[in-house]
């Protein structure tokens, strides 16, 4: 393609994503019978896709990443959905590991805009996340992918995902409080939000871990529906060796699995997986165990315990309580002779004390950043306040940007020995990767 026809592609890409509407209309009851609408009007793609409905509170994008992983490994193609974005926001559309292009979102993009205009309906009557989400699947329709790893954004209820007829699986990673401002005020709540992706004979995949008030909500939803919930031996995984780069596994007494990432809840998450891949081959799909351990080895993605050796960086978008505890027990694991130095950025709305009281007292020194989110950032002046007020004896400097952030850590650290640790928000790292090039 002619380099200009290019540039004009990328252009009017970029101009698209600048202006569409990123309103969360999460209390909207309107909003998934509207995508419904939409879905129907464009010929139901969503009933072409099997479609592995992901829900939960923290562990979503890395299962979507592990099990994609193993799909690609095993021969088959996978689509992905998946969110937030870090560095380009067609993060969140892909084929095994391939990004959709700018080209491929504008001609389904335009599809769904010359859909609204013969249902009398304006471009800006959907949102940025609704506009991804009906785009992903008119791609992964028309690319004939084998499956689609499809993450719900927030919840369930009112989730644009939720507008899709019922899935193949309807699968929860571990649900825990977040968001109680918005899907629910405690546990029960959440879980009720959570499982309306479950839906008329779907089979229903459920953390082995998972509380047990959120368990029963979700069998009482199974039951209601008619859907099917799989039963499963847990699987024994035992972590045999861990370090920032991954870890050892045995996985029912056969040694020999690495997981290219790292943390002991990355365990329970691929414990989910396994779920999956059972479920699956009751259902006549092959998966070979040579095939998905070295699907198991090649598992990447960015934020989540993303570990950087030559410059001894670890990123992770631990943004709550339960992401924060699981990032610590990692460090804790790991046996760091330096404690680490900490670039911190967190959103206003999260319990970001809680999170302070769990991350600081394992560390040497924090750096705070503005998150890259201007609504809902604490100021990086702000959080400095809070830890100074809290933790007197923890050395605490304020970055004016991602690039003296890095700076600053890579400089005060005691050698190069000392891990630095980028947390707090997807949104903290997507200012640090994007601005730091690291």
């Amino acid at each position: 393609m002619d380099k200009s026809v290019d540039k004009r592609i990328e252009a009017r890409y970029k101009n698209v994503i600048r202006h569409l509407d990123r309103t969360w209309h999460i209390l909207d009851d309107t909003r998934v019978p509207l995508l419904k609408n939409v879905l129907s009007w464009l010929a139901h793609p969503d009933r072409d896709l099997k479609i592995i409905h992901v829900a939960g509170t923290n562990g979503k994008s890395s299962t979507v990443a592990m099990m994609t992983a193993i799909f690609q490994a095993n021969g088959y193609t996978c689509g992905h959905f998946s969110s937030p974005s870090i560095l380009s926001e067609r993060e969140q559309i892909g084929i095994n590991n391939t990004l959709i292009t700018p080209k491929d979102f504008l001609r389904y993009y335009d599809e769904v805009v010359k859909c609204l205009k013969q249902h009398g309906l304006n471009f800006d009557q959907l949102t940025y996340f609704e506009y991804f989400t009906l785009i992903s699947l008119l791609y992964f329709k028309a690319e004939h992918v084998d499956f689609v790893m499809f993450e719900a954004g927030l919840g369930g209820l009112r989730d644009a995902t939720n507008a899709i007829d019922a899935p193949l699986m309807a699968v929860f990673t571990k649900i825990s409080l977040d968001h109680q401002n918005i899907i629910g005020r405690n546990l029960t709540e959440i879980a009720e939000d959570e499982s309306a992706i479950i839906k008329k004979g779907t089979v229903v995949i459920n953390y082995a871990g998972q509380d047990m008030t959120v368990s029963r909500v979700l069998k009482q939803r199974t039951v209601t529906v008619g859907a099917t919930l799989f039963e499963h031996t847990p699987d024994q995984i035992i972590i045999a060796n861990t370090t920032p780069a991954g870890m050892d596994l045995i996985i029912n007494g056969q040694s020999g699995y690495f997981l290219s990432m790292s943390g002991a809840f990355q365990a329970h998450n691929f414990s989910i997986v396994l779920q999956i891949k059972a479920a699956l081959m009751t259902m006549g799909y092959d998966f070979t165990p040579e095939k998905s351990r070295d699907g198991l080895a090649n598992v990447s993605m960015l934020g989540r315990m993303n570990y950087h050796a030559d410059s001894n960086i670890l990123f992770d978008a631990a943004h709550n309580v339960d992401g924060m505890n699981g990032l610590v027990s990692a460090l804790n694991a790991w046996h760091l002779k330096i404690k680490p130095t900490l670039i911190l950025g967190v959103l206003k709305d999260k319990d970001y004390h809680e999170m302070l009281d769990i991350i600081v007292p394992v560390v040497q020194r924090v750096i705070t950043v503005t998150p890259n989110n201007k609504t809902r950032a604490l100021h990086a002046e702000e959080l400095a306040a809070e830890i100074i007020a809290s933790y007197p004896n923890v050395d605490v400097e304020i970055a004016s940007d991602a690039t003296a952030a890095i700076s600053l850590a890579m400089r005060v650290r005691e050698s190069s020995q000392a891990l630095i640790v980028v947390t707090g928000s997807f949104y903290t790292l997507s200012a640090l990767q994007k601005d730091s090039r690291i």
